[in-house]
């Protein structure tokens, strides 16, 4: 009787746990769920190869020839809305409908003529959103709407283009105590040049050769900022050196009483005023300001590097290094601005990490060094592997360079006798070591340096440029060498260290690896210190026996 009894209530339970979850596949769509509907533009003709997406997932597909569309998924979905996009249209959609139906969806064309008179608006709540207020009841500054996106913005070197003490110390230049002058104005003390191009890019939109960044107030003064990048409809790659920055983007600024923001989803619909562009997910997006000739010199050649790299044939893009999703937001939007829950993973961070991140630098570069005995030498070999930049390590601005230190001391802390190899050259600083000038000490240096060539090209032949070494790439120079470490590149270095005694072991061998934003002997001419980062550090103890 028990037993029967005991069956009963198992039956009954697994009744009950069937007739629940079958109420809940009915809510959420079932596992097996079929979305049939239409796109069409805003006056009924039928839209092909527009993207259609359950919003806020991987699920979708496309319209055919009649603007139709059919997805059958075999997961249960949590999406509410259904969405469509095609470029040169906003995005939009429409809610999900328990059961089997079919959706229309209408998409809204895009006015295609950018309006030179557009109004720039303020990422920051504290800004001034006075034009805003005055004209649109919805449009607010971007932090309203994003707050975490602009918090991690803020704090990156695009968000300090237009104010970086660095840039605006060798824009505005300056003469040091030896006499010798450095900085652009100093050089071209009548030109603004094209710097604006990219670092005050609003404010270079008016005039792209001829703005003097120290004058710029106001939203262009806030760098490359979110309205600024989010109005870019497309990008392309100057190899002649005559359009760096805004000069080869195509923008799309909406006349007054419109709006339109540019970006990688396709299925914000909130407000009709998004738009998908897969453009942002592509390393080319970042090419105009970061594949720069000056002079006929590719200086700025970070796409190109990358371009050439393993990391472009396997699709790895600059967005996937410097904005990965930290894994921390799930919100791309705030709720309260219609925004939807999202995967964190999914939401690419605005930190766009780069050489203000300590730990993001260290992670892309290894050391490694191993000694041996030679008799009574001792020969100290070093590799430095690129093993996580799809660029050149280092890349950027040319006066950006990475200084190997090698040393070797024995075990009262006396160095060694240094006999053969590599030394740091002149760049690295010469003067007092307690202050990081390093120049002959053993080790190495890594740039890409510019020298220059006398006399100045054009007209103006008579012009005479203060001496200085290496070059600023600004002026007419020509590369002198170039010993970057490339994408998954290796640099070998051997140094050769004598007086090895008995009684001087057990021998350490010290390596330290660092990275500058420039070079020390620029630093010292503008009487400036900048602070040196440490990518690697590492100590060897080498005993005799140990080459037995």
């Amino acid at each position: 009787m028990r037993r029967k009894i005991l069956k009963l209530l198992v039956f009954i339970t697994l009744v009950f746990i069937l007739s629940w979850v079958h109420l809940l596949l009915l809510k959420t769509g079932g596992s097996s769920v079929r979305f049939l509907g239409v796109v069409i533009d805003d006056v009924g003709r039928p839209i092909e190869g527009a993207t259609v997406r359950l919003q806020g997932t991987a699920f979708l597909g496309y319209t055919d020839s009649k603007g139709r569309f059919y997805l059958h998924v075999d997961e249960d979905i949590k999406s509410e809305n259904i969405t469509a996009w095609k470029t040169g249209y906003y995005n939009w959609g429409t809610p999900l409908s328990p059961g089997e139906k079919e959706y229309r969806i209408e998409l809204k064309p895009i006015v295609t003529k950018d309006n030179p008179q557009y109004r720039w608006i303020t990422s920051f709540s504290k800004g001034d959103d006075s034009y805003l207020r005055e004209n649109f009841k919805d449009v607010k500054p971007c932090e309203k709407c994003h707050p975490e996106i602009v918090s991690e913005w803020a704090q990156n070197a695009h968000a300090q283009a237009a104010k970086n003490p660095v840039f605006l110390a060798f824009f505005n230049g300056r003469k040091g105590p030896d006499g010798k002058g450095i900085g652009y104005k100093y050089d071209f003390p009548n030109s603004n040049g094209n710097c604006a191009a990219c670092h005050v890019p609003a404010a270079a939109m008016v005039n792209p050769f001829d703005v003097d960044p120290s004058d710029v107030t106001g939203v262009p003064s806030e760098g490359v900022f979110c309205d600024f990048c989010h109005k870019i409809k497309s990008a392309s790659v100057d190899n002649t050196g005559g359009f760096p920055g805004i000069l080869s983007y195509e923008f799309l600024r909406p006349e007054e009483g419109f709006q339109v923001f540019y970006g990688p989803y396709d299925d914000i619909t909130s407000v009709k005023r998004s738009s998908g562009n897969p453009e942002y997910k592509e390393s080319s997006y970042c090419a105009p300001c970061h594949n720069v000739k000056f002079w006929d010199n590719l200086v700025y050649s970070e796409y190109s590097e990358w371009e050439q790299s393993s990391y472009a044939r396997r699709n790895i893009t600059c967005q996937n290094c410097h904005m990965p999703a930290t894994g921390k937001m799930e919100y791309f939007t705030t709720p309260e601005s219609g925004g939807i829950s999202r995967d964190p993973m999914s939401i690419p961070s605005h930190l766009q990490l780069g050489v203000r991140h300590e730990d993001f630098m260290r992670e892309t570069i290894e050391l490694d060094a191993k000694g041996e005995m030679d008799g009574e030498t001792l020969k100290v070999t070093v590799a430095i592997r690129n093993t996580g930049a799809g660029h050149h390590y280092p890349t950027g601005s040319p006066m950006r360079n990475m200084i190997l230190l090698v040393n070797a001391i024995d075990k009262n802390g006396n160095p060694l006798t240094f006999v053969e190899g590599e030394t740091v050259p002149k760049w690295g600083g010469e003067g007092d070591i307690a202050e990081g000038n390093y120049a002959g000490l053993p080790g190495k240096g890594f740039a890409k340096i510019f020298k220059d060539i006398p006399p100045y090209p054009g007209p103006r032949r008579v012009r005479h440029f203060s001496q200085v070494y290496p070059a600023p790439y600004w002026r007419p120079a020509i590369i002198d060498y170039d010993n970057r470490i490339p994408a998954d590149g290796v640099d070998t270095s051997i140094y050769v260290f004598d007086d090895l005694k008995e009684n001087r072991f057990p021998v350490i061998i010290e390596n330290c690896l660092i990275y500058r934003r420039t070079y020390k002997s620029w630093q010292n001419i503008m009487d400036m210190q900048i602070p040196d980062l440490e990518l690697s550090r590492e100590r060897i103890y080498v005993e005799r026996n140990d080459f037995q």
